[in-house]
């Protein structure tokens, strides 16, 4: 499977973008890529990756046995990246998470939803049953549609479960994908 990349998509705006999966030569443009992602999708984040201490954190974090992280180059440029993290043990491993970030300049052009499809081709791969995304509603409405359209499914709205820097709550939808075990031909 991942002897196919990199390869190569063409988004709405007919932009090409090439996918490839991140390793240790990948550090740099990862890094460049947290300071272009919204102050209100960083927010959303379990640590703030504009800091040095947080990116080492999440770098040293690479292990193909718990994660994937998918990349986008469109014109020479990290501009969207794709994390798939799971585990080959217990009660959840059929389970694998999705987290989707995007440059602001790449947003609305389908780059994210190339990117679920993408990792739904991994999970697939890697014979996981079900796929989870988290999005926050009212900030995350474009995704969590493009996710309803590849048949992720809503499961639960946290109501007033996460906090804006205002602190105004926000609601967070959970949404589930079943991978099925290959594609039609049709």
């Amino acid at each position: 499977m991942f002897e196919d990349y990199p390869k190569t998509i063409i988004l709405k705006d007919n932009t090409e973008c090439i996918f490839s999966i991140a390793d240790g030569e990948s550090i740099k443009g990862i890094t460049d890529l947290f300071p272009r992602i919204s102050p209100e999708d960083l927010w959303v984040m379990t640590r703030d990756y504009t800091r040095p201490e947080a990116m080492d954190i999440f770098i040293n974090s690479f292990n193909p046995e718990e994660n994937v992280h998918l990349l986008a180059h469109c014109n020479g440029v990290l501009t969207g990246m794709g994390s798939l993290y799971f585990s080959h043990f217990g009660a959840r491993r059929h389970i694998g998470k999705v987290e989707v970030l995007i440059d602001e300049k790449y947003k609305q052009k389908r780059l994210g939803t190339w990117i679920i499809l993408e990792l739904v081709s991994i999970a697939q791969f890697l014979k996981l049953e079900i796929l989870e995304i988290q999005l926050v509603a009212g900030k995350d409405d474009a995704a969590i549609t493009a996710a309803r359209r590849i048949n992720f499914i809503p499961q639960a709205t946290l109501k007033n479960y996460l906090q804006d820097k205002n602190g105004r709550w926000m609601d967070l939808v959970i949404l589930l994908k079943e991978i099925h075990e290959s594609w039609s031909d049709y």
